[in-house]
């Protein structure tokens, strides 16, 4: 079963790794994963911490963006927030939705991106 989530019931992670990236402070956004998180992104999977952080020190400062949120939603333990995206990246305009599976302390342990989901 859907839960629609409003921008304010973000679980902290969720909020956390979109304020940090938009602030660009890899170490608050790193913080955010387990040890044993994966991440996947633009066809590339980066596994555990360590590989994280090279993406996100790779990542983190290649595009200014903006963001507009446009909704969220939570699905068998998966939290889903849609926005749309607009910047100096290649097409300029983007809605993704960023997909968090959480552990029980809260963190990290799965990120994934997909087509808006709103």
């Amino acid at each position: 079963m859907s839960k629609e989530l409003k921008n304010g019931e973000l679980p902290a992670a969720v909020q956390g790794f979109v304020d940090g990236w938009q602030a660009g402070n890899a170490d608050k956004v790193e913080a955010l994963f387990a040890e044993n998180a994966v991440a996947a992104d633009q066809g590339e999977t980066f596994r555990g911490r360590e590989e994280i952080r090279r993406w996100i020190d790779e990542s983190i400062h290649l595009f200014t963006t903006t963001l507009s949120f446009l909704g969220a939603r939570e699905v068998d333990g998966m939290v889903g927030a849609s926005y749309r995206l607009e910047g100096d990246f290649p097409g300029g305009v983007a809605e993704l939705e960023y997909q968090f599976h959480l552990n029980d302390e809260g963190k990290i342990v799965t990120l994934d991106f997909a087509p808006s989901a709103v």
